[in-house]
């Protein structure tokens, strides 16, 4: 499984767990936590990035 396979995944249930949160709390409820779990993922995935990637920094050698 590669990185497009497993976000695509992630984002599955996100949206699965949100769409409950939703019907259970409300709209904006439901809103709010898409938006903090997104960022959240997207945090851990540019932060894994960096740090797997440390030979790709830009500096010349």
């Amino acid at each position: 499984m590669d990185a497009i396979d497993e976000r695509f995944a992630v984002y599955t249930v996100i949206i699965l767990i949100c769409s409950a949160v939703g019907a259970l709390v409300g709209g904006f409820a439901a809103a709010l936590t898409l938006a903090l779990i997104v960022s959240g993922v997207e945090l851990a995935y540019w932060f894994g990035r960096v740090i797997e990637g440390t030979d790709h920094s830009g500096a010349e050698s």
